[in-house]
């Protein structure tokens, strides 16, 4: 799971700033940074708020930061197969 570079990702698609988004998230920018460097492993309140400061639902941003590692190798081709579509519809949501 990449948790760090979706959150990242989201926050530039969405145009906001590190410190932006971490004072709407109620956390401070250098917790963020670790967070977005993939150093720092974020408590589930923290992913919450920062999901609801960006206005995507925590089980998407989840699903966004899946990598192939994150499922079983049986499942790796369909997985790859099927991302590049999910993706892009799930992003015309948010």
């Amino acid at each position: 799971m990449d948790i760090g570079n979706t959150i990242k990702e989201l926050r530039r698609q969405k145009g906001l700033k590190q410190n932006e988004l971490a004072e709407k998230a109620q956390i401070t920018q250098a917790y963020l940074s670790k967070i977005e460097n993939n150093s720092k492993e974020p408590t589930i309140s923290s992913l919450k708020a920062i999901a609801n400061s960006l206005d995507v639902p925590l089980p998407i941003l989840f699903f966004r930061s899946m990598t192939i590692e994150d499922v079983e190798p049986e499942k790796r081709v369909a997985f790859e197969i099927l991302l590049p579509s999910i993706k892009g519809m799930v992003d015309s949501f948010i």
